[in-house]
């Protein structure tokens, strides 16, 4: 029960950091709310993240979403992913806009970078696929 709570403490605090930024927001026009994006991530990340840290700040966030982006971006190459999914994936896409990367230490910096790279090259992999359905589709 205690790490429940301590997860849903977590998920509080990511949503009320992630609420101020106007980027973040313009993602969430559809169904799933902030808050559900958040517990998805430390549903996500919580296996791997040490959930006891009592300090938050932006390299605690980009931890969390990098565990949980990573997960994604595996299940997002071989099948579609549900809308709090995609959230997640859009949100640590952008995370490079929305941190100090000055005031991270370098393995988060890593982290925010890669999760930046892998989105640029899903976004290309799912243009790619689209492309070739719908050139099929017009060959018949």
């Amino acid at each position: 029960m205690g790490q429940q709570w301590h997860k849903a403490q977590l998920a509080e605090k990511l949503s009320i950091r992630l609420q101020t930024e106007s980027a973040i927001c313009q993602l969430l026009a559809g169904a799933t709310s902030l808050d559900t994006v958040c517990n998805l991530v430390l549903a996500l990340a919580g296996s791997e993240q040490e959930l006891s840290a009592d300090v938050w700040d932006d390299g605690v966030m980009v931890a969390l979403f990098f565990s949980a982006y990573r997960l994604l971006f595996v299940k997002a190459t071989q099948q579609q992913l549900s809308q709090g999914e995609e959230l997640i994936i859009s949100i640590g896409g952008k995370l490079g806009q929305i941190v100090h990367m000055t005031d991270l230490l370098p393995a988060h910096r890593n982290q925010v970078e890669l999760m930046s790279d892998l989105h640029q090259k899903l976004t290309n992999v799912r243009l790619k696929t689209r492309s070739k359905y719908s050139n099929m589709v017009r060959v018949r």
